[in-house]
C-alpha cells in the first residue's frame, strides 16, 4: 500500500551479517529503511530521517542500545518513535532494563520473521490511530474555534456601523449584519435570498465614482459608505457564499472632507479677495506715487515759472537799460565819428603848416583812432545782438513756463516747440545736430506749459540716447483736425520687450540714479489730458521715433 511503501525503519546492529539479514526482510515487505552500527550513529540517524519504527540492537561499541534508547527517549523530538529492542541476550535483567529506557518491545534473537513483521505492523497501526485521533481532537477544537469565531465575528459585525454582506452566485443576500436591518427597514428573514442590489435601490441607496475610481454609496439618512467586494472559492453547496461585501462608513470622513473642501474654497476666495485688495492697494500705491511725482513735477515747473517770472522782472529792465544805453550810445558814436571826420578835413584845409598836419596824423595813426571809431560801431552792434538774445532767452523762458498765462489757452505749437528748444540747447547742443521742418499750422486751445513739458522730456531721452554725436529731427504738420509732433534721434534704440513699457510709472533703461521713470509716465499722461496719443517707433541700434498726436480745439 501506498502508506506502507512510506514507512521508514531504522535498522540499528553492528554486525554486517545482521544488518543484511534485516535489510533483505525489511524491503521484502515493502518498507523503507536505512541502517546505523552503533548507539551515537543511531541517534544521528533519527534525527535526519525521523524513521516510523527503530530496530535497536542492545550489545554494540561505543554506545549501547540501551543507552541509545534513553537518550532516544528523553529527546522530545525522537521519543515518540517506537523502538523495538532485538538482542542474543535473554535474562530477565537485561529486558526490564530495556523497557527502564523507554523500549516499546523486547525480541531476542534469533528473531521469529512472521512475528517481527506483525508487531511493526502493530506499531504502525497504533501510530496510525494515534494520529487520527490527533487530527480528531484538532478537528474538534478547530471546529469549537469556528463556532467561537462565528459567533464573536457576528456579535462583532453587529455593533461595527460597516455593512457586511454574503452572497451567493446569484447575489441572494444569505448572511448580513443589523446595520443593514437598521437602514433598509426590513428584517433579517426578509433580506434573506434577495438580491443586495434590489434592496439597496428599494432602500434609497444611490452610488457614484469617486475621484479616486472608488464607489461610494449614499443612504438617504446622510450616511456615506465605500464599497468593496471581495470574492471566495466556491464550494459547491447550496449555503455556501462566492462573495463578501463590505461597505465601509465613511460618514464622518465624508463630513470632514467637506467641511475640509468647503474651508478650502472659503480660504481660495478670502486669498483671491486679498489678493484682489493686494493689487488695489498696489495699484493705489503707484497711482498715489506716480500723482504725487506728478504734483512734484508740476511744483517744479511751477518753480521754474516763478524763477522765470522773477528772471524776467530783474532781467528785463537791466537788459532795457543796456540796450537803451547802447542804442543812444550807437547814435552818439555815429555822431563822434561825424564830428571828427569833419574836423580833421577842416584842419587839412585851414593848416598851412605841414608840421601840425603830420603830428596830427600821426597821433591819430598812434591812437589808432580810425580803428576805434570802425571798430566802436561793431562793438555795439554786437552787444545790442547779446542783449538781444538775452531777453529773447527770457522770453522763451516765460513762455515755456507760461507762468503768467492761463492754464489753457489758444497756442502755436511751432512756438512751444522753439522755446522748448531753446531752455535745453546747452542739452543738445554737445550731442545732435538739430533738424526743424515745420509745417503751418493752426493755433489750437491747450496747455502750452504741459505740451512744452512733454517736448523737453522727449528732446532730453534723444539726447541721452545718442552715445556721441547724431542728429535730432523735428517735424510738425497737420492732417484731418490732428496736429502732428514728430522727434527722432539716431541714438541706440529701444529693445523690443522693453519698449511696452516704456510709459509705466518708475520704469526706466537709465543706470541707477540717473532717472526716476516718470518723465515719460507723466508725458504720456498730458498728451491723454489733451485727448490725444503717443506712438512710439524704435530699432536698435538705429534709433526711436517718438510721434505726438493732438485734436485741433479752435474754442
Amino acid at each position: 500500500m501506498e502508506e506502507e511503501k512510506q514507512t521508514k525503519i531504522l535498522i540499528v546492529d553492528d554486525e554486517e551479517a545482521n544488518l543484511k539479514y534485516m535489510s533483505t526482510l525489511i524491503s521484502r515487505y515493502g518498507y523503507i529503511f536505512d541502517t546505523a552500527r552503533n548507539g551515537i550513529e543511531a541517534i544521528e540517524k533519527t534525527k535526519k530521517i525521523n524513521p516510523d519504527i527503530i530496530l535497536l540492537d542492545i550489545l554494540m561499541p561505543e554506545m549501547d542500545g540501551i543507552e541509545a534508547c534513553k537518550r532516544l527517549k528523553e529527546d522530545p523530538e525522537t521519543r515518540h518513535i517506537p523502538i523495538i529492542v532485538l538482542t542474543a541476550l535473554e535474562d530477565k535483567e537485561t529486558k526490564i532494563e530495556s523497557l527502564k529506557a523507554g523500549a516499546n518491545d523486547f525480541l531476542s534473537k534469533p528473531v521469529d520473521n512472521i512475528e517481527l513483521i506483525a508487531r511493526i505492523k502493530n506499531f504502525l497501526q497504533l501510530k496510525n490511530l494515534e494520529e487520527i485521533k490527533k487530527n480528531n481532537e484538532i478537528l474538534t477544537g478547530t471546529i469549537k474555534a469556528i463556532e467561537i469565531a462565528k459567533r464573536e465575528w457576528e456579535q462583532t459585525m453587529d455593533c461595527i456601523n460597516d455593512i457586511v454582506i454574503l452572497i451567493d452566485a446569484r447575489d441572494n443576500i444569505i448572511r448580513c449584519n443589523k446595520i443593514l436591518t437598521a437602514l433598509t427597514g426590513r428584517s433579517y428573514s426578509e433580506l434573506l435570498n434577495r438580491k443586495w442590489q434590489d434592496v439597496f435601490k428599494e432602500s434609497g441607496f444611490s452610488y457614484k465614482i469617486s475621484s479616486s475610481g472608488s464607489i461610494e454609496y449614499y443612504h438617504p439618512g446622510g450616511r456615506y459608505f465605500n464599497y468593496d467586494i471581495y470574492y471566495v472559492k466556491n464550494l459547491g453547496t447550496a449555503s455556501t457564499y462566492t462573495a463578501v461585501i463590505t461597505l465601509q462608513d465613511i460618514t464622518d470622513r465624508k463630513k470632514r472632507e467637506e467641511e475640509r473642501e468647503r474651508t478650502e474654497e472659503e480660504l481660495k476666495k478670502s486669498k483671491e479677495m486679498l489678493e484682489a485688495h493686494h493689487k488695489e492697494l498696489e495699484k493705489a500705491y503707484a497711482e498715489l506715487k506716480a500723482a504725487q511725482s506728478q504734483i512734484l513735477q508740476q511744483e517744479k515747473m511751477a518753480s521754474i515759472g516763478q524763477l522765470a517770472a522773477g528772471i524776467a522782472h530783474e532781467v528785463n529792465n537791466p537788459v532795457g537799460f543796456i540796450m537803451s544805453n547802447l542804442s543812444s550810445l550807437q547814435k552818439y558814436v555815429s555822431r563822434l565819428s561825424e564830428f571828427i571826420d569833419v574836423q580833421t578835413e577842416t584842419i587839412k584845409k585851414l593848416s598851412g603848416d605841414g608840421k601840425i598836419l603830420n603830428a596830427i596824423t600821426e597821433s591819430r595813426k598812434s591812437l589808432k583812432v580810425d580803428y576805434i571809431i570802425d571798430d566802436l560801431g561793431n562793438l555795439i552792434r554786437e552787444s545790442l545782438d547779446g542783449a538781444e538774445r538775452v531777453k529773447k532767452i527770457v522770453q522763451d523762458l516765460k513762455s515755456f513756463s507760461r507762468i503768467d498765462e492761463a492754464e489753457w489757452k489758444m497756442a502755436d505749437i511751432n512756438a512751444g516747440i522753439e522755446s522748448t528748444i531753446n531752455i535745453v540747447w546747452n542739452e543738445l547742443k554737445y550731442k545732435a545736430t538739430v533738424k526743424k521742418e515745420y509745417g503751418d499750422m493752426p493755433l489750437t486751445k491747450c496747455n502750452p506749459g504741459q505740451l512744452n513739458q512733454v517736448f523737453m522730456n522727449i528732446l532730453v531721452n534723444a539726447a541721452h540716447a545718442i552715445e556721441k554725436q547724431g542728429e535730432i529731427t523735428m517735424k510738425t504738420w497737420h492732417d484731418n483736425g490732428y496736429i502732428y509732433i514728430s522727434i527722432s534721434d539716431t541714438g541706440c534704440g529701444i529693445p523690443a520687450d522693453k519698449i511696452d513699457r516704456i510709459f509705466e510709472p518708475f520704469f526706466t533703461t537709465k543706470e541707477v540714479g540717473k532717472g526716476t521713470g516718470l518723465g515719460l509716465s507723466i508725458a504720456y499722461d498730458i498728451v491723454k489730458k489733451h485727448n490725444g496719443d503717443i506712438i512710439v517707433e524704435s530699432e536698435v541700434g538705429k534709433g526711436t521715433t517718438f510721434t505726438v498726436k493732438v485734436p485741433v480745439v479752435e474754442k
